[in-house]
């Protein structure tokens, strides 16, 4: 089975992209900058920003967190349809994070009355894969995660943090403002 990927999902992906750089570009910091608050090197931000390469999801999560964003759920009424409101005790911040995208996407299929399998065909993946998304075992691809919400009418977008969730940062970053951060204090 493969994944119904079509211009629209596509072109959605490369908005919040987008706004990443810009978002980037706003605040003056380069990609090896942004880079030493992910595990990952400044080669691989501009791999993102040029579409050669597409982030993981829990990249992309980092990704915005670093830039003061959040990925969302938006309903079509434009309005940002929310997980979770609650860390739970000893869940990574990434984790909460994921569960705050799947929820909304769960409850809109359950309101639709639709089944895993069915959201799976329109989907293109297994109704397993549907499954291990919505309990957040296993995180889709970041297009992935666009078809799925496209495909029950909603969209995914970015939003500013409004709740003052620090950013990560690897020990010697020299960013003003940048938090040291552990995976352990995430539910803080």
């Amino acid at each position: 089975m493969a994944l119904h990927i079509d211009a629209g999902a596509e072109r959605a992906l490369a908005r919040i992209i987008k706004g990443l750089r810009t978002a980037r570009l706003g605040v003056g910091i380069s990609q090896n900058a942004l880079s030493a608050g992910l595990p990952v090197r400044g080669r691989a931000i501009s791999e993102w920003e040029t579409g050669a390469v597409e982030p993981t999801l829990g990249h992309l999560i980092q990704w915005s967190r670093e830039l003061d964003r959040r990925l969302v759920v938006i309903g079509r009424d434009g309005e940002v349809r929310n997980g979770p409101l609650r860390q739970r005790p000893g869940e990574e911040w990434e984790s909460f994070e994921r569960r705050q995208l799947a929820v909304p996407l769960r409850n809109r299929r359950l309101a639709l009355g639709m089944a895993q399998g069915q959201l799976g065909e329109l989907v293109g993946v297994s109704r397993d894969s549907i499954q291990r998304w919505e309990l957040v075992r296993v995180p889709p691809r970041p297009i992935a995660h666009v078809v799925w919400a496209r495909q029950l009418g909603y969209s995914l977008d970015l939003r500013p943090i409004a709740d003052g969730i620090p950013r990560l940062r690897r020990p010697g970053s020299r960013l003003p403002g940048w938090l040291d951060y552990s995976p352990h204090e995430g539910a803080k």
